[in-house]
């Protein structure tokens, strides 16, 4: 016999919402909130960064607010890769050769000579991207046609003349 409740339970009603927001958030939870993806949109003479289900019209608020093109699809870009594990940390004690590099799952990959955790997270962004084309696409609007043009014979150079 079956004990059925008269109002059957939802996980998005209100009292669940709720309930679920008494609970401490999963380690994951800043990659989930920054995954997108994303869209640029115009607001107010500037371009709003918002998730492509969200807009301005829903009163949704927008992660970021641009003034240049330029900035924005850069931001764009990036932004899935801020919430995301790092892919490279510093061990904290120097060796023979400087601080080791390791990438994640703990594979040593290099090291630097002093402990410069901007360059760390600059190797995480730039590796986001090489992984992510969509986003790199992104990167290389914003760059504009001269320097795309630059990048094609700079690669051709690299690529043909080897």
């Amino acid at each position: 016999m079956s004990t059925r409740r008269p109002e059957s339970l939802n996980a998005f009603s209100a009292e669940y919402l709720d309930a679920v927001k008494q609970h401490d958030e999963p380690s994951t939870s800043l990659e989930a909130d920054t995954s997108g993806p994303f869209s640029l949109v115009e607001q107010e003479g500037m371009l709003a960064l918002f998730r492509t289900w969200e807009s301005a019209e829903r009163g949704d608020v927008p992660q970021a607010l641009f003034r240049h093109r330029e900035t924005a699809l850069l931001f764009q870009a990036i932004w899935p890769a801020v919430g995301r594990h790092p892919l490279f940390q510093l061990r904290p004690s120097p060796s023979t050769r400087g601080f080791e590099l390791e990438q994640e799952g703990g594979e040593l990959v290099g090291s630097l000579k002093h402990f410069n955790p901007d360059a760390v997270l600059g190797g995480h962004f730039a590796s986001y991207l090489t992984r992510t084309p969509p986003s790199l696409a992104l990167v290389l609007e914003a760059c504009g046609p001269t320097t795309q043009r630059h990048i094609g014979q700079i690669l051709g150079a690299r690529i043909f003349e080897r």
